[in-house]
């Protein structure tokens, strides 16, 4: 095993160092592995750090569920736009960098935000800058999915995923654990706003490395001449998404999971800060020990992903990850967070591989864009109800009591997933 981990860190290396005559293919892969390690600060910092950020100053298990509901609520409303005017454009990927440009500014906003804002203004001001950024990311989302089909064959892609996500995760586990002791050392909010600030200009940087992917240019399927009513054109636009018995059973499939899912998303950092008393270096190392359980789960999962089957994957990984919120909920101290962290990051890499590559799957050729931005919708559903569902099962039966209930209704969701096909391209 430890030969094989070797030698694959090796390919990574040498496909990260890059030669002169590499073929397009193989350049896409090297700038595809290097933007992955550039969104480690971002996930490693703002992603981990905002919602204890806003535990510290005394939001509500409301107000926090909102860094997710309040996102998702404004993608649910502008994804069919935005994968509508995505299909304008022909080149994805460029697309993709310009706007999220824009919504990475809210990194720097947010870091900003203290010097201007103090007392309960301050969490309803950053929750509000955090849902804003949906709206660029609501087209750049779909123009992504349609980029990453066309930027390596079907045969590369769940290697790739599981390198990039692997080298990802290394990086945000490793300045996990080093935020974490900044953040109880330096003084409040500054050493905040500093974590912030550096996840800006990871973020600037990781969509550098995206602009320099190359892709075909998008073709959008043929079909009728568009038609003048409103309503028409609405029809037109969905139509296709029902007649796709692939993408109809995938999202029928995956969308009470991902319901589950969201349900405890507001309710971890509020348990680590009020129940367990967790400081900021105990939440870095319970990240850092969840992160690298990801890279060893994205390696395995990525290896045998075609070899069992995406179904199977699923299965085993989500009905292991309902375990996640019952034994966080189980844990009488923060020294046992780490082992639920491991067993969440193991669970949580095949989920993303499996989810992903069959969402690449039931995307026909040409209608990526417009696919993608129907399966975000629904994913934003979730991301909507879910967090407002367990703010509210939180109040009825206090946090502890709502990490059980998500833990079974995440492990009943999995077996909908019986509903796929045993392999992504089925």
């Amino acid at each position: 095993m430890f030969t094989t981990l070797i030698y694959r860190a090796r390919m990574i290396a040498g496909a990260v160092s890059g030669r002169r005559d590499m073929s397009t293919e193989d350049r896409n892969y090297r700038n595809l592995l290097l933007s992955g390690l550039w969104f480690g600060p971002v996930d490693g910092g703002i992603y981990n750090f905002l919602g204890v950020f806003l535990a510290r100053l005394g939001a509500s298990a409301s107000v926090v569920g909102l860094l997710t509901s309040g996102p998702a609520l404004l993608s649910m409303l502008t994804y069919i736009p935005g994968g509508a005017l995505a299909e304008r454009y022909t080149d994805q990927m460029k697309l993709f960098v310009r706007i999220t440009l824009l919504a990475r500014l809210s990194y720097l906003l947010i870091a900003l935000l203290p010097l201007l804002l103090t007392g309960s203004a301050l969490p309803l001001a950053i929750v509000l800058v955090w849902a804003l950024a949906a709206i660029p990311n609501s087209i750049g989302q779909p123009a992504w999915t349609a980029a990453m089909a066309q930027a390596v064959p079907p045969r590369r892609r769940a290697a790739l995923n599981g390198a990039r996500w692997s080298l990802m995760s290394l990086v945000s586990g490793a300045l996990l654990l080093v935020f974490g002791l900044w953040l109880d050392r330096g003084p409040f909010p500054l050493a905040y706003q500093i974590v912030f600030l550096i996840s800006f200009v990871a973020g600037v940087l990781n969509l550098y490395y995206f602009w320099r992917v190359s892709v075909p240019p998008f073709v959008p399927a043929a079909r009728a001449a568009e038609p003048l009513h409103i309503g028409a054109r609405l029809a037109d636009f969905f139509r296709p998404l029902g007649e796709s018995r692939p993408f109809v059973r995938y999202n029928i499939a995956s969308i009470g999971f991902r319901l589950a899912l969201a349900l405890p998303a507001g309710l971890y950092s509020i348990y680590w800060v009020n129940d367990l008393r967790a400081t900021d270096s105990w939440i870095g190392l319970r990240g850092t020990a969840g992160y690298a359980a990801l890279v060893v789960g994205y390696w395995f999962w990525g290896r045998a992903a075609n070899r069992i089957g995406h179904r199977r994957l699923l299965l085993i990984c989500g009905a292991t990850f309902a375990l996640y919120p019952t034994l966080t909920a189980l844990a009488p101290s923060v020294h046992w967070l780490l082992p639920a962290a491991v067993l969440w990051g193991l669970a949580a890499s095949g989920i993303d591989l499996g989810l992903f590559d069959m969402l690449l799957a039931v995307c026909p050729e040409g209608q990526q864009p417009r696919f993608a931005a129907a399966a975000n919708t629904l994913a934003s559903l979730a991301l909507t109800l879910g967090p407002l569902l367990g703010a509210g099962l939180a109040a009825a039966v206090t946090v502890r009591g709502a990490l059980f209930v998500s833990g079974a209704l995440q492990f009943a969701s999995t077996f909908a997933f019986l509903l796929l096909p045993e392999h992504e391209h089925e």
